[in-house]
């Protein structure tokens, strides 16, 4: 029995270089949503805990689920940027951008391209109707192009639409990594800010009268999302250059200190947002600073972690969020399909009780089950295929 549970533990192991409390973070930013999403679901309600004469009001660890997202766009900024700042700190070689870009592509599309195919098939055969409407539409489903029209669409797969912008930073990251020089790191918060501040004002006053949902997809956009990945690139700089950083900007020591305090500055952020979100659209203050403020604190987190700290690698590290972590991409593509599926079998019409407790613990697993069977049939043989292509590229390189 225990060689085959160790020949499936390799399956779910991670990539070689990767960090495991990185992969818990990944992991809790996919579920976070996936909270998110059940509780819209399951009729957006107080969830509130009795303390005596006074109660603990948790809603936003639920409301604010959505909160992942940024996450993920903060791990990014810091993981696909520690290469960049080594090579401007002069410890690497330039990143080759070929290999680079083979290897996001590879992480991206096979997913999604076998997941669209599923939908499509699964929308035929049951339904008896196609998923998408017109060849144009098919064409921007082939592409990703899940931006603002006349260009794109909104997708058949409601969480589809960030993944261009991860993708577009993708792309916009070479260029950015000049910004990545040791003393020119101000540079880089002046370019990502500004760009966040000019785009999304940009939304608020040529779409005021666009819905919500509208001015949310204008909004964060990459231009809109830059502060959140730029976030995450300092943190890289700061990491790569640790020895040169004044200890009063990153401490030799203490990481527990900025540990807490970037988890103070997460629920502090996440609690503001829910007393504050029907100023969010206003174009007020919570607008501009919301992401930045929660990109700070969850950039002290990936920080603190980096450095040593052992309650953050207990808290994100341990071998359940690591999992989570390691199949998040296929998380996040499927829970609001199965969610879907959930709501059609009148799941949450069914008795008087509030059906968070029974949604959650049954699309969890559910979406547990599938992510992993994605995986491992689509998500890995790519990961070892790029990995095997890109070996080969860099034997056959003239030394």
């Amino acid at each position: 029995m225990i060689a085959p549970l160790q020949a499936l533990a390799l399956f779910f192991r991670e990539e070689r270089g990767h960090f495991p409390v990185l992969t818990g973070i990944r992991g809790w930013a996919a579920l976070w949503v996936l909270i998110y999403h059940a509780w819209v679901m399951a009729g957006p309600r107080l969830i509130e805990i009795p303390l005596g004469i006074v109660e603990l009001d948790l809603t936003p660890f639920f409301s604010i689920g959505w909160a992942g997202v940024p996450i993920f766009f903060v791990l990014s900024g810091f993981l696909l940027g520690l290469p960049f700042a080594e090579w401007q700190a002069g410890v690497r070689e330039r990143p080759e951008l070929g290999r680079y870009l083979f290897r996001r592509v590879m992480r991206v599309f096979p997913a999604y391209y076998v997941q669209l195919l599923v939908l499509l098939v699964i929308a035929y055969v049951v339904h008896g109707q196609s998923l998408i409407g017109n060849w144009p539409d098919a064409i921007r489903h082939s592409m990703m192009l899940f931006v603002p029209p006349p260009l794109g669409m909104m997708p058949a797969n409601p969480v589809w639409w960030t993944l261009p912008i991860e993708f577009s930073f993708y792309l916009l990251l070479p260029f950015l990594a000049y910004l990545l020089r040791p003393h020119h790191w101000w540079r880089l918060l002046i370019v990502c800010m500004a760009s966040m501040w000019v785009w999304r004002h940009g939304v608020v006053v040529w779409m005021a009268d666009r819905s919500v949902s509208e001015k949310l997809v204008a909004a964060y956009q990459l231009p809109g999302s830059l502060d959140t990945f730029g976030l995450g690139m300092l943190g890289a700089l700061l990491y790569v250059n640790r020895s040169r950083i004044p200890a009063w900007v990153l401490p030799r020591h203490g990481m527990t200190g900025m540990a807490v305090l970037g988890m103070t500055l997460v629920v502090a952020t996440i609690y503001w947002m829910h007393a504050g979100y029907r100023e969010y659209w206003s174009g007020s203050l919570i607008f501009y600073t919301w992401t930045p403020l929660f990109g700070l604190g969850v950039m002290s987190i990936i920080l603190s972690a980096m450095l040593g700290c052992r309650f953050v690698q207990i808290l994100f590290g341990n071998r359940y969020l690591v999992f989570a972590g390691v199949v998040s991409y296929s998380i996040y593509l499927w829970h609001a399909i199965v969610l879907s599926w959930l709501g059609e079998t009148g799941v949450c019409g069914r008795g008087e009780n509030y059906c968070l407790p029974l949604l959650l613990g049954m699309v969890v697993p559910l979406v547990l089950a599938i992510a992993s069977i994605s995986y491992v049939v689509v998500e890995r043989p790519f990961m070892n295929w790029r990995r095997r292509h890109s070996q080969q590229a860099h034997e056959k390189k003239p030394a």
